[in-house]
């Protein structure tokens, strides 16, 4: 059952990286790419800071920023390597 498990996620990792390198190329318009990089200005709440999907993307892509990982969409033939090389090892963070 576990192997169905990790199958899952790394499935659910692939489709993830390869949405977000159409994203961020602006291949889906300049609307999605804006909701990706726009920020909204509020205080913070307290607490733990939440997990959120551009977090996600950098760490399974091995980035450190947020330019990093767009260096790395736009250059496509790689990024489409790094989707399908993608391998899980379940250290995700929920």
């Amino acid at each position: 059952m576990a192997n169905v498990g990790e199958r899952l996620l790394q499935q659910l990792m692939k489709q993830k990286l390869g949405y977000a390198g159409h994203i961020m190329r602006g291949s889906s318009g300049p609307l999605l790419q804006l909701s990706l990089e726009g920020k909204i200005e509020r205080k913070r709440g307290q607490g733990r800071v939440r997990r959120n999907w551009m977090n996600d993307v950098k760490e399974w892509s091995g980035s450190t920023s947020y330019g990093d990982t767009k260096r790395k969409v736009e250059k496509r033939e790689e990024w489409r390597y790094t989707v399908v090389a993608k391998k899980t090892t379940l250290d995700y963070h929920y």
